[in-house]
């Protein structure tokens, strides 16, 4: 049965926790951070002095450290990095978070483990619940579920699946297209495969959430709407764009399909969109839909950002 357990329960008044993040420099922990610390104490642990892949490292910025709960988002991403070398995926997707886990039990402290969508097979015909069966294709995919079992395999941890992550943080899927539709360059993207994105900034707002609810088990959380495909994700891009002025028109997009990208040496499954009934549930709302947070982004970013997208130029797809 699933659990809530209030951070305040057990104490006079809701004072800041002392919440250790992991993977700080990437997307997810880089937003985590920035939202979460204006609340709480974040005590940061980016890879320089927390290095998942190597035990030392991680066991040494353990054993100094003193928490109420850690929140662990860092991870071997790289599909084809992790299919490269499955024993420093294993290393940093299923034996640190083991480790991280552990010594939480020992000491009280929740862990909050993110983890994907791509522990699915792909084969559903429905929004994938917290309760489906995974069936990971890749090693990527293996790699993260051996770690979330090891997490929960510690009673009172939380699991967060989330999918097709953007933000300003670093430059997503959404912000080379819009690159290159600025460059002028021909548009394309694949067709046949679909999930449902995940805005940080609607992230971070609902681990503040979370991390005073303190629920168990696995949580699905990514936007609302219908699932879509990379084309779709592009699509929507580029009409938004032109929509706030940063595009003087909508460029075509040509449709490719996933077999047809020689670049992508491990499988990816062709639908791991997920249902966040239980996410709703918990918040009190639904999550708005992805189409909405992604017109945001782009508005933000251009505010923000004089040459936004260009200098964007680091972009890995999953």
């Amino acid at each position: 049965m699933t659990m809530l357990r209030s951070s305040c329960a057990s104490r006079d008044s809701c004072e800041p926790l002392r919440i250790a993040l992991t993977g700080t420099t990437g997307r997810v922990g880089a937003a985590l951070a920035q939202a979460l610390s204006a609340k709480h104490r974040v005590i940061s642990l980016p890879r320089n002095c927390c290095d998942l892949a190597e035990r030392g490292s991680l066991a040494a910025a353990l054993k100094r450290l003193e928490c109420d709960v850690f929140i662990n988002p860092a991870a071997i991403t790289s599909l084809e990095a992790c299919e490269d070398d499955p024993l420093l995926a294993m290393r940093v997707n299923r034996d640190a978070p083991a480790e991280i886990a552990a010594w939480a039990a020992d000491r009280g402290v929740m862990v909050f483990h993110f983890s994907t969508d791509y522990v699915f097979g792909g084969t559903a015909k429905y929004l994938y619940r917290e309760t489906d069966m995974p069936e990971p294709i890749s090693q990527y995919g293996r790699s993260k579920l051996a770690g979330e079992n090891s997490v929960l395999a510690h009673p009172g941890n939380c699991v967060v699946r989330v999918s097709w992550v953007f933000g300003p943080e670093k430059p997503s899927f959404i912000d080379q297209i819009l690159e290159a539709a600025l460059a002028g360059r021909p548009l394309s993207a694949v067709a046949d495969k679909f999930s449902l994105p995940l805005s940080t900034t609607d992230l971070a707002d609902w681990m503040g959430q979370l991390v005073e609810l303190r629920p168990n088990g696995i949580l699905h959380a990514c936007n609302s709407g219908d699932p879509v495909s990379w084309h779709g994700l592009a699509t929507a891009a580029v009409e938004e764009a032109h929509a706030c002025g940063l595009l003087a028109g909508i460029p075509p997009i040509q449709e490719q399909q996933l077999g047809e990208m020689i670049s992508f040496r491990a499988a990816r499954p062709v639908f791991t969109a997920m249902d966040t009934s239980r996410l709703a549930g918990l918040l009190g709302y639904v999550p708005r839909p992805w189409r909405e947070a992604i017109a945001e982004h782009i508005r933000q970013c251009r505010a923000l950002t004089k040459d936004y997208p260009r200098g964007n130029r680091k972009v890995i797809r999953n």
